[in-house]
């Protein structure tokens, strides 16, 4: 089947549906056509990831796919001062790239687990979003359509998934976010801010 196909992902599921792994130490969890592996391993605990990844490329090649090692990345999450020998995960004999922070379903997480790549990125998205509204106040949408545009186009992606990140964001960060609230506000209601200055 060519990647971008309709039925591509339809088949993909299917074909990962039957995907499980015996050990009882790691999770996984499948959406559409990524399956992300974690576990929690103290010092002196050898890593299970590799034989589960080892079943995840046999049953890959059962169903005559193949992993892309270049897509799959490797993150480990640590607080400890010193760092610890971990063996790397390898697919095909290729050590996966080992990254300090990675995208999970739209939430960028890094190593130690704080949020200043997520709140970048999505302040940067946002802030260009804003641009949207800008042209269509010159375009003279009125202020209650310009709202609606800014909730459905800025706001939502400002709190994707805020449950897991906002209660943990240092005030510098949520400044930013707040500042592009500000900018929004700025341009949707020009008249208002101009008198409160």
């Amino acid at each position: 089947m060519p990647q971008g196909t309709k039925l591509g992902p339809s088949l993909f599921i299917i074909m990962i549906n039957d995907l499980e792994l015996a050990n009882l130490n790691t999770a996984h969890w499948k959406y559409v056509d990524d399956v992300t592996l974690s576990e929690t391993v103290s010092i002196h605990e050898s890593s299970a990831l590799p034989s589960d990844l080892n079943a995840i490329e046999k049953s890959t090649k059962e169903n005559n796919m193949k992993l892309n090692g270049k897509k799959c990345k490797e993150m480990i999450v640590s607080f400890l001062r010193n760092e610890i020998d971990i063996p790397r995960l390898c697919i095909e004999e290729t050590p996966l790239e080992l990254v300090t922070s990675f995208k999970v379903l739209g939430v960028t997480l890094n190593n130690k687990l704080k949020w200043p790549d997520n709140t970048l990125v999505i302040v940067k998205k946002a802030s260009k979003r804003l641009y949207i509204i800008h042209v269509l106040r010159r375009c003279g949408l009125s202020a209650s359509d310009l709202l609606v545009v800014y909730f459905s186009v800025v706001r939502s992606l400002l709190e994707y998934a805020c449950p897991i990140w906002h209660a943990m964001l240092p005030t510098y960060l949520s400044d930013k976010i707040e500042r592009v609230q500000k900018r929004a506000f700025h341009i949707i209601y020009p008249k208002l801010t101009m008198k409160t200055l």
